[in-house]
């Protein structure tokens, strides 16, 4: 009977807990997005797959999926992109890989195969969700119906980093012009008097 109970209370920890972990993480993605989004009158289109936590990943890492140190020379780590050091710290990316990586739920594109965006995410109001493909549909035939040129946002699920004291949030950032790309970074972020705030911003790595 004790151990029924104790479960049930569990069960109920977590129901209670799980909404307040994401809305501290979503008011992240938020605080960004207030950042970043200039005009707030014009149409914001935002990816609704999530770029997929392996992507997010590699961003933060300089292009690394794996448990193997980067090189270094004259004890510098040999990376051209990502969250250098000492905000990167080895021991903590490879707990943050081990917990994130999901090699099952990524699709094309670097985008997650079962994970959404919902409208209800983000504070915003002109928030408009549209799937990869139409919008690329879309950009190539140039059929969008948006009142003015739209900025194109594909967010990652933020992860949690040094033991929650941090998070890291993948970003790519166009627009609805058929000549438009997306730029690629990871940001870092940490609560600061009580509101997260960015404290490093990461470029893509680039592959010859």
């Amino acid at each position: 009977m004790k151990k029924k109970l104790f479960v049930l209370l569990m069960m109920i920890c977590v129901t209670i807990m799980y909404p307040q972990v994401n809305k501290d993480k979503y008011d992240a993605i938020n605080t960004y997005l207030s950042l970043i989004v200039k005009d707030t009158t014009k149409t914001i289109v935002v990816v609704k797959e999530k770029m997929s936590s392996n992507g997010a990943l590699k961003l933060f890492s300089g292009g690394k999926l794996n448990g193997i140190p980067f090189s270094r020379v004259n004890g510098i780590q040999e990376r051209l992109g990502g969250i250098l050091e000492p905000l990167y710290d080895e021991t903590d990316f490879q707990k943050m890989r081990k917990k994130y990586q999901d090699d099952t739920n990524e699709g094309k594109y670097e985008l997650a195969k079962n994970a959404n965006w919902s409208a209800k995410d983000f504070k915003l109001k002109n928030i408009y969700l549209e799937a990869f493909d139409t919008i690329m549909y879309k950009k190539g035939k140039e059929l969008f119906d948006y009142k003015y040129h739209a900025q194109l946002i594909i967010l990652s699920e933020p992860m949690y980093y040094k033991d929650k004291k941090h998070l890291v949030i993948a970003i790519a950032i166009g627009d609805t012009s058929p000549l438009g790309y997306f730029d690629d970074h990871v940001v870092v972020m940490k609560k600061i008097n009580n509101r997260w705030q960015v404290i490093k911003r990461g470029e893509k790595y680039w592959v010859e």
